[in-house]
């Protein structure tokens, strides 16, 4: 496999696997609403020269094009929690019928690689077996699902899903979700942050999922499975008094009702390929992200 089309790829997941993708040598096209290349020379200065970008709508059908002369696709385009509940058409065009064009994109060129994320949104609050979502962002997470598993069958189109729980580390700025990243960099320029939901989950740091996707995209692919993952599970007090004994003075405060996600989840078996990659643990989770910003600022780790 030689090139992969990223879609959302300036993204806060997307951008760390591009990066990925680069460190093992593919070449890269971005397919991006709003490409952003100052996202990805964030992590490596040049990075943004060294892929090929591309400006567009994912629900529009021009992903099409991006994918001429890809080997593999990694799907990230999307919307989430609180813009599906603004406007949960448009959400819907952006989340279920542009992966179905990224479906259909793969299917014209004769792509067989796919990784997509999913989310553990599809899970209710109470019942952490079968999927029962809450919200729309997850129910439209789950239709793709459901679509994956139809490519599979009327077309022998395989894909491999993730369902993060959440999704941490340096450069996520806005949504719910985002709280802890919001926290942790905030911390890390001694300004204060607000987490606006409370309770216990599972906390996966961006460079694993970014890890696990190219490590999926990179292996021949089989099946049409969705994994969940939840790297370390644990609650939000504990979060904070972990982030504060690295960042000494930090003030982060939690408001809000816990998450309609359960508890209890936990991360599915993978394939002994996936199985390979590390799991950060939140510990060094916030290491790694305060190091991050530090050494942007110049001040190094505290």
């Amino acid at each position: 496999m030689s090139r992969v089309l990223v879609t959302g790829g300036t993204g806060f997941i997307g951008r760390w696997v591009v990066a990925e993708l680069r460190a093992h040598g593919h070449d890269v096209t971005v397919f991006d609403a709003r490409p952003n290349p100052s996202a990805l020379d964030e992590l490596r200065p040049g990075l943004a020269a060294e892929v090929r970008l591309v400006s567009g709508d994912i629900a529009d059908g021009s992903v099409r094009d991006a994918a001429q002369g890809a080997d593999g696709i990694v799907h990230l385009a999307g919307v989430m929690t609180v813009d599906a509940a603004a406007d949960p058409v448009r959400a819907a065009e952006i989340n279920l019928i542009g992966s179905l064009h990224v479906f259909e994109a793969a299917r014209a060129h004769g792509i067989d690689r796919i990784a997509y994320v999913s989310t553990a949104g599809v899970f209710g609050p109470d019942d952490p077996i079968y999927p029962q979502p809450m919200t729309h962002y997850g129910a439209q997470k789950l239709a793709i699902e459901g679509a994956a598993r139809a490519y599979l069958l009327d077309h022998g189109l395989p894909s491999i899903g993730f369902r993060p729980y959440i999704v941490y580390g340096p450069g996520q700025s806005s949504g719910i979700a985002a709280g802890p990243s919001i926290a942790i960099g905030a911390a890390a320029r001694g300004e204060a942050a607000t987490i606006r939901f409370s309770g216990r989950v599972g906390f996966v740091h961006v460079r694993d999922v970014a890890a696990l996707m190219v490590a999926a995209v990179r292996a021949p692919v089989s099946g049409a499975t969705a994994y969940t993952l939840c790297g370390e599970t644990t609650g939000m007090d504990d979060f904070v008094r972990e982030l504060r004994s690295q960042a000494p003075g930090a003030e982060v405060t939690i408001e809000g009702p816990p998450l309609r996600i359960p508890t209890d989840l936990a991360t599915s078996p993978l394939p002994t390929a996936l199985a390979r990659v590390p799991v950060t643990g939140v510990s060094d989770g916030i290491a790694a992200t305060l190091d991050f910003y530090r050494a942007r600022r110049g001040i190094g780790a505290a």
